[in-house]
């Protein structure tokens, strides 16, 4: 089926209760699915190969000045990179970028000690087209023979 478009705004049960935030039910549903989610790639000063974190809105990360990365959003999601991109780093991009891919729910260590909740799993060809094309740029793009 199509794609399931998510928001970051989608992630957390509203209000949030005295539980503190929990994953909504909207976004539980969605683990296992192909969804589609526009955001922010975290500039981060380390970047580690094929995995970049993606949020709501623009944020920069010191991880040498924070030690952790306290300022990121409760709703972020982690990407990870598929094939041959999965040594790659990814660049940082500015400005909205759209990303489709399979969407896994709940937490999780990786192996460093980095825990993430909701994780995007992109298929081995998305980065080139996400990366090639940000969003409203490239409309007009002449094609050259």
């Amino acid at each position: 089926g199509a794609a399931l478009t998510l928001k970051f705004s989608d992630f957390h049960r509203q209000p949030v209760g005295p539980r503190g935030l929990e994953l909504s039910d909207h976004l539980r549903a969605a683990d296992g699915r192909a969804v589609r989610i526009v955001g922010y790639m975290v500039a981060s000063e380390a970047p580690q190969p094929g995995r970049f974190l993606f949020t709501a809105r623009p944020v920069r990360m010191s991880e040498h000045a924070d030690g952790d990365a306290d300022d990121l959003p409760p709703a972020t999601v982690l990407v990870l990179l598929d094939g041959a991109q999965a040594d790659h780093v990814v660049p940082h991009q500015a400005g909205p970028i759209a990303l489709s891919g399979t969407l896994s729910v709940g937490r999780r260590e990786a192996g460093d000690g980095q825990v993430s909740w909701v994780r995007l799993q992109l298929p081995a060809d998305a980065t080139r087209r996400a990366f090639a094309r940000p969003i409203g740029a490239g409309a007009n793009l002449a094609h050259t023979h």
